[in-house]
């Protein structure tokens, strides 16, 4: 599939238009943006989404509707600019009909750009069943980690003050965690100019795969326990 590339001057401009928060702004320079940001990251999202199939047949690849809108939805939050200068593509089933399921992510900004992995959602009953999975699978789960750590990627997500009764040993900083992911950062946005960038982003998320699974194992309990 053609990249046409995301520029350090397209960046500048998505930045700019959210540094001006102006429609008039916006509108003038809407076919640009458009071009440089929303067409590209649409491109990314068809050359990767078909390969995750095997991963997860159910997962969206429609690029449309995988990458975010430069245009915020300012309901549901204080903050009232009206435009964004961090763009993502979600690889992802549809969000609102498998509620708690896993997710890969690609994130654009005017300085880096990162990827990752992790539950979509953070509902206590998925935690808990996440924490099962990881107390009767403690070395698949261990080994997921691990290849998500070779890549460069690192932990997050918010913890419980106390450790959580049935922690398998070795596994505490895991464990603790009532959200979950990984998530790499890098530094250079010159990797988006060209087709590099979908080089890196089948690379990570090849090595991100096994944590995907074992999150979808997750999911699917968390779904037929709540839905059943």
């Amino acid at each position: 599939m053609k990249y046409d590339g995301i520029t350090r001057e397209s960046l500048f401009l998505l930045s700019d238009n959210r540094f001006r928060d102006s429609k008039e702004f916006y509108e003038e320079h809407k076919e640009e943006l458009k071009a440089g940001i929303t067409v590209p990251l649409r491109q990314i999202a068809g050359a990767i989404g078909e390969k995750l199939l095997s991963l997860d047949p159910l997962m969206n690849t429609v690029p449309t509707k995988m990458v975010s809108r430069i245009r915020r939805d300012t309901r549901y939050t204080k903050d009232m600019h009206l435009y964004r200068e961090n763009m993502w593509i979600m690889f992802m089933r549809n969000k609102h009909e498998w509620i708690n399921y896993p997710c890969f992510w690609f994130e654009i900004t005017p300085s880096d750009y990162s990827l990752g992995i992790g539950l979509f959602g953070n509902e206590a009953k998925a935690i808990e069943i996440f924490r099962a999975h990881v107390r009767e699978n403690p070395d698949e789960f261990y080994d997921a980690c691990k290849m998500c750590e070779k890549t460069g990627a690192e932990l997050y997500g918010d913890e419980y003050k106390r450790m959580p009764a049935g922690c398998p040993e070795g596994l505490e900083k895991y464990y603790i965690h009532k959200s979950f992911g990984y998530i790499k950062y890098c530094n250079n946005p010159d990797d988006l100019a060209d087709e590099k960038i979908i080089g890196i982003i089948k690379k990570t998320f090849k090595q991100f795969s096994p944590m995907y699974s074992f999150l979808l194992k997750v999911a699917d309990e968390y779904f037929m326990k709540t839905e059943g």
